[in-house]
């Protein structure tokens, strides 16, 4: 059976748009869904009531507390782990499946067992592909080469660039790469295990990079399978409140630098310069941010200091 763990937080008619998206997918092997509620502000809405009494395959938990992204997924996937689940699916509660893509690729996984996670093409609403990243491990330089990017200095960065930026339209075959976004993508079970879960100190971002070199440390392999597509509408709860994702950010890529890049303390200042120069930027554009600004600055500071 493959477990497929929804993570949400508030947003109830996105939910369950994405539910009901899943269950008329007709999917050709077992499962189960995973409603995680990630100890929402609001209560869990009669529609999504009533899906979940007349669907025995939906499993509800409500956490005690939000923790985050990682924390939150851990409480479904453990779940599904308790329940036997060979494969386990992570997807954002703001994706909508279009076809069956669970069938290809649990097969997929079952044919390549060195690999311990597939992932779909992501399609934005619009039709056209998301940005397609982590073709190569995101290190401390290529933080700051991905910086520049958009910079006059853009030159300097377009080999780092052009190996970490995957133009996923180009490919209809399996293609290997250093790891995808946390979106959408399929678990092996045992990988899942043997990785560790999510790491649960970041509250939101940088999962994808923490979880690429989890399988690099362990040895397996990740793909990305074109031919399978799902819809997603990119940026749905976070946008919601911009300033505190942006604190999380800068948090959890100082954490992520810090725990699995080794990177030392002085480099990272620099680091955070730069994403606080950033921040009073944003706070030129847009009174949300001014306000924010306190917040973001204490939140900043004692992040660095505590994962220094």
């Amino acid at each position: 059976m493959t477990g497929i763990v929804i993570l949400t937080y508030n947003t109830w008619d996105v939910t369950k748009e994405c539910v009901n998206s899943i269950l008329s997918s007709h999917i050709g092997v077992p499962y189960k869904i995973y409603l995680v509620d990630n100890h929402s502000e609001t209560s869990c809405t009669a529609e999504i009531e009533k899906i979940i009494k007349d669907n025995g395959n939906i499993t509800y938990i409500r956490a005690k507390e939000n923790r985050g992204y990682s924390a939150g997924n851990n409480i479904g996937i453990k779940e599904a782990l308790r329940d036997h689940c060979e494969y386990i699916l992570i997807a954002n509660n703001d994706i909508i499946f279009t076809d069956d893509i669970l069938t290809g690729l649990t097969e997929f996984l079952e044919k390549n067992k060195k690999a311990g996670i597939a992932a779909p093409k992501i399609i934005l609403p619009d039709g056209k592909t998301q940005e397609t990243n982590l073709g190569c491990k995101m290190t401390l330089r290529g933080k700051y080469l991905w910086i520049l990017r958009n910079t006059p200095l853009g030159f300097l960065s377009r080999r780092f660039c052009n190996k970490f930026h995957i133009d996923i339209d180009r490919y209809h075959s399996p293609l290997r790469v250093f790891g995808v976004s946390g979106c959408c993508f399929l678990f092996r079970s045992e990988c899942v295990k043997e990785i560790g879960y999510f790491d649960e100190n970041t509250f939101l971002y940088e999962e994808e990079n923490i979880i690429s070199c989890k399988m690099e440390r362990k040895g397996y392999d990740t793909y990305i399978i074109p031919a399978y597509t799902v819809i997603h509408h990119h940026g749905y709860s976070t946008n919601t409140n911009r300033p505190a994702a942006y604190a999380a950010f800068v948090e959890s890529e100082i954490y992520y630098c810090r725990k699995y890049l080794k990177a030392p303390g002085i480099l990272l200042i620099w680091l955070s310069l730069i994403r606080i120069l950033n921040y009073v930027f944003l706070c030129g554009k847009s009174r949300e941010y001014r306000s924010y600004f306190g917040r973001f600055l204490k939140k900043s500071v004692t992040g660095f200091f505590r994962n220094i």
